[in-house]
């Protein structure tokens, strides 16, 4: 009896010939005394396999013919990210120089710690070196036999899969692969001999997830041939192989694909190098036409998995909508863009070297998108796109261009530099209504740490407010719209304003400063601006707002303004009158809604009030703080009895509207405007 059985070997060759003369020495020793043999082992390895214990006993026969029984025990056994014991009793085998056969016997594989059990019966394969299996009832079945010498050291073997249970493998095999679930059923079969291995397998049903949620599939169906050549420790392996997908669905990261109307197929050729790389030489992809791709890659070995190193995409051609609902709507929706409508054509080819894109020809044919939430919308855009290291080039042209109702006609973008620094090479000039929005200037340009902003020159030719506000479904009123914004800055998900907005309307003007726009297209959009108002006329103002009826001119300003999701969350904001204005009335409504917004009542007797339409008025006006939801009131004065003057009336018959109320509800306050302006 051994204590310890070959704990390691240099080579396949020396092992198998110390193996060969140990089992021959022992098993004549045995035939010639106890007819019994038996060879322990404690731990030890071979190559990458591993045990804690093992023990072998052999029963040879005196009848060469008549075979011998023996039986292997194994504890701690890891192989192949396999952790778990084995035991094999064979009834009529023995040995073909220095291996194994066997004719009839049963083994069983237990997965540690009390996992999954596969058991079936042993048999003779076609030749008496090796051992044929089948596994009980869960259809898979084949055989292995024994290296032939230096030439060919690995064992030839070959595996059939009928209606195969995947959620029979070993859980510990599944965590090597990365997987926490893993179901389906597989047929076809693999052989290997002489270092090539040959494959043909169908899946069907299958579903399988990873712990962290990221990568995980459903009901598929999946077609896989190819082969493998030099299976052979330290040798690249040569492979070729064919995947077709013709149900179920996939998820990968951020991409959802949904079950294909046409199949999904994906060829490739290419060597794998362990420990090194994975190289594809020949890559096709054929997502059912909607997606087609011919190129290159290199995945590269690391500490923390595998990376992306080189990719090259020769040609590639995606049709829109079938592409972009496939792959590119997952993407999206987690940016903040869900269900964009796409129609359109785009072929590219492009080159990637470590994380960096070398080069880039896009070409766009009618493609057009739609935000779903009616955020933007562009129509029609034809033209070419073309970056490599040290140069970019771009023409593109559409048909029409809608941000937020503002909707533009047809435009062309031309631009020439480096692919981190370019600029427009002619203005761009986006029609509007009567006017147009003009970019004098733009450049592109990243900083020291890589991060690119926009910086440009815009004006606004002027445009007709009535059509405008009709445009944006506002309460339409006349005037123009102007602007310059001789630096407008563009980073990340910021858009700042150097120059100011100057509306023309009511007779007067309106003017935006320090205008800053965070978000505009993502989730919780914010704006910050500084508005100042100049004489607008208050007939045409009150008139166009059904307010009620006041004459006069108003200024005033609103000052650290900040909207969260286009609404008014902070602001310090005054109106006020002139005491100069030519005629200064007010009508008995617009009494009444000046004393609900401000909390404020009319210091004239209600039968007054309502036997005069119009009042004269010296002054009025309205303050608000706006903090936390509150708005801190003021007037244009206070009054004696502690108030605030709203209205301060002048001559008979004189009126005086005076507010007590110094705190204000702003959404109540909101929806009192609304109301009062609604009629």
């Amino acid at each position: 009896m051994l204590a310890s059985w070959l704990p390691s070997y240099p080579s396949r060759a020396a092992g198998r010939t110390v193996v060969s003369l140990i089992l021959l020495a022992l098993h004549v020793t045995a035939v010639q005394a106890e007819n019994r043999l038996v060879l322990e082992s404690a731990a030890g390895h071979a190559g990458p396999v591993s045990w804690q214990s093992a023990e072998i006993a052999l029963a040879p026969s005196l009848d060469p013919e008549a075979g011998s029984s023996w039986r292997l025990e194994i504890d701690g056994l890891a192989v192949a990210g396999l952790q778990g014991s084995l035991s094999v009793n064979c009834s009529l085998g023995g040995l073909q120089g220095a291996w194994p056969w066997c004719a009839s016997g049963r083994f069983q594989w237990q997965e540690t710690h009390g996992g999954a059990t596969l058991a079936g019966r042993l048999s003779r394969p076609e030749t008496r070196a090796g051992i044929g299996f089948e596994l009980d009832d869960i259809g898979l079945s084949g055989r292995v036999g024994w290296p032939s010498g230096d030439v060919d050291p690995l064992p030839p073997a070959s595996f059939r899969f009928d209606d195969f249970d995947l959620a029979a493998l070993p859980a510990s095999l599944l965590e090597s692969l990365g997987l926490s679930v893993l179901e389906g059923r597989l047929n076809g079969f693999a052989e290997l001999s002489q270092g090539l291995m040959t494959f043909e397998l169908d899946i069907v049903d299958t579903g399988f997830d990873r712990a962290d949620g990221r990568v995980a599939g459903a009901g598929l169906s999946l077609g896989l041939r190819g082969e493998l050549i030099g299976l052979a420790a330290g040798e690249p392996l040569e492979f070729s192989a064919a995947l077709s997908q013709s149900a179920g669905e996939l998820l990968a990261g951020p991409i959802y694909l949904p079950p294909p109307e046409r199949p999904l197929t994906l060829d490739m050729v290419g060597v794998f190098k362990p420990g090194e790389n994975l190289r594809v030489d020949s890559l096709k992809i054929d997502d059912g036409g909607l997606v087609e791709a011919e190129g290159r890659l290199v995945l590269q070995a690391g500490g923390d998995g595998w990376r992306l190193a080189e990719l090259d995409i020769d040609q590639a051609r995606v049709d829109f909508p079938g592409a972009w609902r496939r792959w590119g709507d997952g993407p999206a929706s987690a940016s903040g863009l869900p269900d964009l409508a796409t129609e359109g054509e785009m072929t590219a080819s492009l080159g990637w070297r470590t994380g960096r894109l070398e080069s880039l020809d896009l070409q766009l044919d009618g493609v057009s998108a739609r935000d779903a939430a009616g955020r933007f919308a562009v129509d029609s855009v034809d033209g070419r796109l073309q970056r490599s290291s040290e140069r970019l080039l771009a023409d593109l042209a559409w048909d029409g261009l809608e941000l937020f109702q503002l909707v533009f006609g047809g435009s062309r973008l031309t631009a020439s530099g480096k692919p981190a620094d370019w600029q427009l090479t002619r203005a761009l000039r986006l029609p509007l209504l009567d006017g147009a929005v003009v970019v004098d200037r733009l450049n592109l340009a990243a900083d020291d740490t890589g991060e690119h902003s926009i910086t440009l020159d815009a004006s606004i030719e002027p445009l007709d407010l009535a059509g405008l506000t009709q445009m944006l479904g506002l309460p339409s009123f006349g005037g123009q719209l102007s602007g310059s914004f001789p630096g407008v800055r563009v980073s990340g998900e910021t858009i700042a304003f150097d120059g100011g907005i100057d509306i023309g309307a009511f007779s007067g003007g309106i003017r935006m400063s320090e205008l800053v726009i965070e978000r505009p297209f993502g989730s919780l959009p914010a704006l910050a601006a500084q508005v100042e108002i100049e004489r607008l006329d208050l007939a045409e103002l009150t008139g166009t707002f059904n307010f009620g009826h006041m004459e006069g001119e108003m200024s005033g300003w609103m000052r650290d303004l900040r909207l969260l999701d286009w609404r008014p969350v902070a602001m310090d904001a005054r109106l006020y009158t002139h005491d100069d204005a030519p005629s200064r009335r007010i009508s008995q409504r617009a009494v009444e809604n000046l004393s609900r917004l401000g909390g404020g009542a009319a210091a004239i007797g209600v039968t007054v009030l309502r036997m005069f339409e119009e009042f004269p008025y010296r002054r009025a006006g309205l303050a608000c703080r706006l903090d936390r939801n509150i708005c801190h009131i003021d007037g244009v004065a206070p009054h004696e009895s502690g108030g605030f003057y709203i209205v301060e009336g002048r001559g008979l018959p004189h009126l005086d509207v005076v507010g007590h109320r110094r705190l204000i509800d702003w959404p109540r306050l909101v929806a009192q405007l609304v109301a009062v302006t609604s009629g």
